[in-house]
């Protein structure tokens, strides 16, 4: 069994801001993070907390149903709709995917029924609010919060209506301002300070280890060995792919000695992660054109 349930455990952080009888924490959250005041009321959760929902995730499916169940909490308010997400692990394609994420959720409120009619084909567009706390540093700056708004350069504006707000928080940056101090210190410690507000407490008490059922607590011990057996397999299957793959796969490249060989043996090479100046010497092609390529792969992976 797990000790200590910490908030940045998808499943704790999903019961956290999802559960239906703790609206008020959610309420907080919004608040502190979007300096806006929704009433309890205005809150819907599209995908609520159900630990039933987890487990026949976890029997029933692979680890990345059970991934794809945990991944995110998305909300339906009057002002927008918005999702929350935990990241703990910098990835590459982390921004692309973050506007994936938001684009798909905009796509959905023209999907809605009632909104295809003549005249009204865009009416159940909305705004799409999204905010991601990062475990790990990901700008190379100094600032741990920051909200991105559509802007016009020219004008120095943010550009009408507001399409999306996005709100990304390192969490283990200095220098936030209080409310999402508070917010941070709770999120890696578990425990809410004296003064903090009682939503605070309020979520903390939702995840105290006397308040998690033994099917949450069997959840979180499953959620942690999948996600730990995750990392050694994709670790294991890079190596592989480094160590056997990808020799033979130039080898063969080479002998063709194609410029279209060279390319594909460039792309294999930087999807299992060599480096430019390593794929230069091996296929002979010049640094610009590896960097294309690297960048063409990131686009056609969003």
């Amino acid at each position: 069994m797990p000790g200590k349930v910490l908030p940045t455990s998808d499943l704790a952080f999903k019961k956290i801001l999802a559960s239906e009888d703790h609206k008020t924490v959610t309420q907080g959250f919004i608040k502190d993070f979007f300096d806006v005041h929704v009433e309890v009321d205005d809150i819907r959760i599209v995908n609520p907390y159900s630990i039933h929902a987890y487990q026949e995730a976890a029997e029933n499916g692979t680890y990345q149903v059970l991934r794809e169940t945990l991944r995110d909490t998305t909300f339906d308010l009057s002002l927008a709709d918005m999702t929350v997400e935990m990241q703990l692990t910098n990835q590459d394609v982390f921004l692309y995917r973050g506007f994936l994420y938001m684009g798909d959720l905009f796509r959905q409120g023209y999907d809605k029924l009632g909104h295809q009619r003549a005249g009204d084909r865009y009416g159940g567009l909305r705004p799409v609010w999204k905010m991601d706390l990062l475990r790990q540093p990901f700008f190379d700056d100094d600032l741990p919060f920051r909200l991105l708004l559509p802007h016009d350069p020219v004008r120095h504006v943010t550009l009408k209506p507001e399409v999306f707000r996005w709100g990304l928080f390192e969490m283990t940056k200095p220098g936030a301002p209080p409310e999402l101090a508070r917010w941070r210190d709770f999120l890696l410690s578990g425990k809410a300070g004296d003064d903090d507000p009682e939503y605070l407490h309020e979520a903390a008490s939702i995840i105290d280890n006397v308040n998690m059922t033994r099917e949450e607590r069997e959840m979180i011990s499953i959620q942690e060995k999948a996600e730990a057996d995750y990392q050694t397999d994709l670790y294991y299957a890079e190596k592989k792919g480094r160590d056997e793959g990808i020799e033979q796969g130039i080898e063969q490249g080479m002998q063709r000695g194609t410029l279209g060989a060279k390319l594909d043996a460039a792309r294999a090479a930087l999807r299992r992660g060599f480096g430019r100046e390593d794929i230069v010497a091996i296929t002979g092609l010049d640094a610009a054109t590896v960097d294309g390529l690297a960048d063409e792969l990131a686009l056609s992976s969003v």
